[in-house]
């Protein structure tokens, strides 16, 4: 009888005997890639002026984000695995709340389509997109430097240094609301959220870790924002 090697089991898999492609996989990176994929409708959406169904992108990114980390403690995995559920959850975080966010911005028109002459309204605009991928990217990459030092303490985090990067998925979905309540020129507001929130991001300032009811206090702000986005989605500023 002929061996056809390894039979392509879930055992196998998981001990290494059989790599289809690179990567590991299971149910407890699924959310962060679900996040990844929600950034990118929401990116199309925005740059084709579907600005509403852009920022609910946004709060599905966010919602993804707060139980990923969640679910993979449930599971039973390996140091490798848990190595790579750190960095896939911050370069995924760089996509949804740092590069998306400002996306956001240049569709709704805070980030100025480039005219044919430099402005300072221009200048201005890149600066604080730079500004903001800065700190999110800065804030991801210490993150994950005190997530491995934890890791390898066998140690729990009890809070955030700064303002978590998810915070935004909640923030500017609130901002965008009001603004098409209150009918206020959103624009240069969103310039000036951005600038702020990239502060926040690396002010050594503690922050409670979410859970519990303070969980339940951010799906409540989260739920009636998201409801109000559905009713009118598709509206642009």
């Amino acid at each position: 009888m002929k061996n056809h090697g390894p039979r392509r089991t879930k055992k196998n898999l998981r001990e290494g005997r059989v790599k289809p492609i690179i990567g590991y996989y299971g149910s407890w990176v699924r959310l962060t890639y679900l996040s990844v994929i929600s950034a990118v409708v929401g990116t199309y959406m925005a740059l084709t002026g579907n600005i509403g169904i852009s920022v609910f992108c946004l709060m599905v990114c966010g919602l993804c984000d707060m139980f990923d980390g969640t679910i993979a403690r449930m599971k039973d995995r390996t140091p490798s695995e848990e190595s790579y559920g750190i960095q896939i959850d911050a370069l995924a975080d760089i996509v949804s709340f740092g590069v998306f966010p400002v996306v956001i911005g240049y569709a709704i028109g805070a980030l100025h389509i480039f005219p044919q002459r430099v402005t300072m309204g221009m200048i201005v605009s890149i600066t604080v997109s730079a500004i903001y991928i800065l700190a999110t990217l800065i804030r991801l990459a210490y993150f994950n430097v005190v997530e491995i030092e934890l890791a390898d303490r066998k140690e729990a985090r009890k809070y955030y240094e700064g303002m978590p990067v998810t915070f935004v998925s909640i923030i500017i979905p609130l901002v965008y609301a009001m603004s098409l309540i209150f009918g206020f020129h959103l624009p240069p507001v969103y310039n000036v959220m951005l600038f702020v929130l990239a502060a926040a991001f690396l002010i050594r300032i503690r922050i409670p870790k979410i859970r519990g009811r303070y969980l339940l206090i951010f799906l409540l702000i989260g739920l009636p924002i998201a409801i109000y986005l559905i009713l009118n989605i598709g509206m642009r500023v």
